[in-house]
């Protein structure tokens, strides 16, 4: 669904963007992203984007000799960074709306190989069941608690109901769209299991097996990381400031004077343990997989 301001991109630059040569290119990162966007809408779209820059950047410099009319004096060497500005923020709006798909792909990516083993265990409970793999995708598809994973099976479902397209087709086109290498190798095998005639609960049983094996290795490995972590913290973050703190006021109470001192001390206070409470944080939180 496009905005009005997409809706107007593409409008103005529809027909060139579909002669793109990225539109390929595009319309992949918008299947991973989950974007459901035309790609030359999309490109329509980057190419204001770009333009909207460049004439942002010619405000900037024709702003510049206004300024002096109302007594605000700019230093000579910032035309340096103005005069380029049209073209640097022309290129910045593009790159910048060209890897929203990436980046979005990438955060569906972590999202699916997260939850995918237990999703396997929920596929192999239903496969014990008897239940047809086109039901199995689709109740998949509306439990909502395994995230990106219940999007990708909801797509399989869509294009075996709605589309009338075969099981494996539909794998196929899951296996061209998803972001994840994980998901796509779960269901290649899937794919040569039904071709070969191969007993397909079998093969979800013992990839739920395999991935749920594979999960506590990393949350294992996390685990180590974390003490790891912990010690560093302690030394880097509790007592190396503490250690800084406590020598700077003996030398301060020594010296007599300390401006220096007083300062460094408050850099440490106001400054670097906030940083590096909140880059622990950070660390912690990328690096921490599914529970």
């Amino acid at each position: 669904m496009l905005t009005k301001y997409q809706s107007l991109c593409y409008k103005v630059f529809g027909r060139r963007a579909a002669k793109s040569s990225q539109i390929e290119y595009i319309k992949r990162s918008l299947e991973k992203a989950f974007m459901e966007v035309r790609p030359e809408a999309y490109i329509s779209f980057a190419w204001m984007n770009g333009i909207m820059g460049a004439i942002a950047g010619v405000i900037l410099i024709l702003i510049y000799p206004l300024l002096s009319t109302i007594g605000i004096s700019l230093p000579p060497k910032i035309l340096a960074i103005l005069i380029p500005s049209p073209l640097l923020l022309a290129a910045m709006a593009y790159f910048i709306t060209l890897m929203i798909p990436e980046t979005r792909a990438n955060s569906r990516k972590k999202d699916i190989e997260n939850k995918l083993p237990y999703a396997l265990n929920f596929i192999a409970a239903l496969s014990t069941a008897g239940i047809t793999p086109a039901l199995i995708f689709k109740a998949l598809g509306e439990q909502k608690v395994y995230g990106e994973v219940s999007k990708e099976a909801a797509w399989i479902y869509r294009d075996i109901a709605i589309f009338s397209i075969d099981i494996i087709t539909a794998l196929r086109n899951a296996v061209r769209r998803t972001p994840s290498i994980r998901f796509q190798e779960f269901l290649q095998g899937a794919i040569t299991t039904i071709t070969s005639g191969g007993n397909l609960k079998n093969y979800f049983l013992a990839k739920a097996e395999e991935y749920m094996r594979e999960n506590r290795r990393l949350q294992k490995e996390f685990l180590d990381t974390l003490g790891v972590l912990a010690e560093s913290y302690v030394t880097v973050v509790v007592a190396g400031p503490l250690f800084l703190i406590i020598i700077l006021s003996i030398m301060t109470l020594i010296g007599g004077g300390g401006g220096g001192s007083l300062m460094i001390l408050y850099l440490i206070a106001f400054v670097m343990l906030p940083v590096s409470h909140l880059g622990f944080a950070l660390a912690i939180s990328s690096m921490a997989p599914e529970v």
